[in-house]
């Protein structure tokens, strides 16, 4: 390899010992040649750096693409997920109001059954208070006649005086 290196760099000395150049003829073909030398050397020099570079980058952007899809898998993925909770909340929500509907229609029943008992309850003990203070009225003016009756002078009263008394009470 050293003795290829040696002979590569001993031919452009080879265009100084040109006959062309001492007569002031073009040199066009050995400088071709010296540049192809020149961009073999510096190929062989650097061609293993450069490629392992592009290598290099080539996986890292492959690397980097890769993760970058699996973000965007994950990111779908949550998007998704999202979705379903969003529309598992809904779904809740409309039950929800659903049940709150119908728990607000059997209280509502409820209230107003209760409301009715009551009603029937307070209605029936009137009617009761008044039949009590009926009787006792009847009690009241049944003994007042009676006592006026008997308190009474004579003694004997007739049917008049009885209906005239009984009507004085009521009135």
């Amino acid at each position: 390899m050293n003795l290829k290196l040696i002979l590569l760099m001993a031919l452009p000395l080879s265009i100084f010992a040109n006959e062309s150049s001492a007569e002031g003829g073009t040199d066009f073909w050995w400088r071709l040649v010296n540049f192809i030398i020149f961009a073999i050397i510096i190929y062989r020099l650097v061609a293993g750096k450069i490629v392992e570079f592009f290598k290099n980058r080539e996986r890292g952007i492959a690397d980097e693409l890769s993760s970058i899809q699996e973000k965007l898998k994950e990111a779908k993925a949550k998007k998704e997920e999202a979705l379903k909770s969003a529309n598992e909340a809904v779904e809740k929500a409309a039950e929800l109001k659903e049940t709150a509907k119908k728990e607000a229609e059997l209280i509502t029943q409820k209230i107003l059954q209760h409301s009715e008992l009551e009603k029937e309850m307070i209605e029936k003990s009137f009617e009761q208070k008044v039949e009590i203070e009926r009787k006792k009225m009847k009690e009241s003016v049944v003994s007042e006649v009676v006592e006026e009756i008997f308190n009474d002078t004579d003694g004997a009263v007739t049917t008049k005086e009885l209906l005239n008394i009984i009507k004085k009470k009521v009135a």
